[in-house]
């Protein structure tokens, strides 16, 4: 009887965890601490991830990266960061300053990474590619299958990047991008799981 008991503990204790995850954000999932990272400079910056206050910062390294514009808007990030499960951004703070951010979403075995921006002067430090490599360790913890992007055509240095980390060219979207439409190229990489 005993063993039974215990048993049933242990059962409903899964049980209510199960439900717990399944309800519970992306972020709330990921075992993600904040941390201190080096830069490619030698400089230390600080990552974690974005929460509804980091959305004014979010929507300033934007306005800053894309001459002028918010492709996502307050609205938009205000439902990604607190409403959509399957979302997660991390930001990065240079001396408490955010100067880059990437927004992904896990679905269906897959991490889309939705936006990545880097404000220009920190450009060239290695921050692009630390989010990615963040972002890709997040996808083998959650068990997604792959990672996967669009990029503008015209982006030539993001694109040699992401053929960099390992990214393959999957395909065109064409007029993909709202105001200007212009295409998109579709990137993936596969995820080994160990």
């Amino acid at each position: 009887m005993k063993r039974f008991k215990k048993w049933l503990e242990t059962q409903k204790a899964s049980i209510k965890e199960s439900k717990r995850l399944q309800t519970s954000t992306l972020a709330e999932k990921v075992q993600f601490p904040k941390s201190m990272v080096e830069l490619d400079n030698g400089q230390f910056a600080e990552l974690s991830i974005a929460t509804e206050e980091d959305i004014v910062d979010i929507l300033r390294i934007q306005t800053l990266s894309y001459n002028g514009t918010t492709p996502w808007g307050e609205g938009a990030l205000r439902r990604e960061i607190t409403h959509n499960k399957r979302a997660l951004y991390l930001i990065v703070r240079d001396e408490k300053e955010a100067v880059a951010f990437i927004g992904t979403w896990f679905v269906d075995g897959e991490s889309h990474i939705t936006n990545i921006a880097v404000v220009p002067e920190k450009r060239r430090n290695g921050l692009a590619y630390l989010l990615i490599k963040k972002v890709i360790y997040l996808a083998v913890q959650q068990k997604m299958d792959k990672v996967s992007l669009e990029v503008r055509v015209s982006n030539k240095q993001a694109q040699k990047l992401y053929l960099k980390i390992g990214f393959k060219k999957i395909g065109i979207k064409k007029g993909y991008y709202a105001g200007d439409h212009e295409d998109a190229l579709e990137m993936s990489l596969p995820l080994l799981r160990m």
